[in-house]
């Protein structure tokens, strides 16, 4: 077991010899997650696994742990999420090894240059953020939306009442 995670590592031939790695990745260092973040500060934890299986196939297995901050999309304030993904690759060469892939396996399509950890990282990450984040509990949210109370006796204009004038009209 390798207790550091390297910048960049040669998948296929790791796999190939068996091999763990753990270490921590700067949430600063996922180029693509940032945009979605409220705060880049912290790190994940990730444990990877790369081996052969019983088939053949040639894999990349593991684990992320750890604390993003993001908005929630509902009081537009700042939400902590606590990511815990579990991830299982088919390491592929090409579309072909792709529809021969055991369904346990997600492909992950290798080249010959070394794959850069933090992409793979930001991959599983980019997967694992929910599309709107929201506090779970409404009661949690801080924003102008606590605020509002429509009035219970304020009638509500139909907006089709102009359709209906023209309506009657001809």
């Amino acid at each position: 077991m390798i207790e550091h995670l390297p910048d960049r590592l040669d998948l296929l031939a790791t796999a190939g010899a068996g091999r763990e790695l753990r270490g921590r990745v700067a949430l600063a260092s996922l180029e693509r997650v940032i945009p979605l973040l409220a705060s880049p500060a912290g790190e994940l934890q990730v444990v990877m696994r790369l081996g052969k299986d019983m088939g053949g196939t040639h894999y990349l297995a593991g684990s992320i742990h750890g604390n993003v901050v993001l908005q929630c999309q509902r009081c537009l304030e700042e939400l902590t999420l606590a990511l815990a993904i579990d991830f299982r690759l088919g390491l592929v060469r090409s579309q072909e090894e792709v529809a021969r892939l055991a369904h346990a396996y997600e492909p992950l399509l290798v080249t010959a240059e070394p794959a850069i950890i933090a992409d793979i990282v930001a991959d599983e990450v980019l997967l694992a953020l929910p599309f709107a984040p929201v506090h779970e509990n409404t009661d949690e949210c801080h924003g102008l939306h606590k605020d509002y109370r429509p009035s219970a006796d304020a009638q509500r204009e139909n907006p089709f009442a102009v359709l209906a004038g023209l309506k009657e009209k001809h």
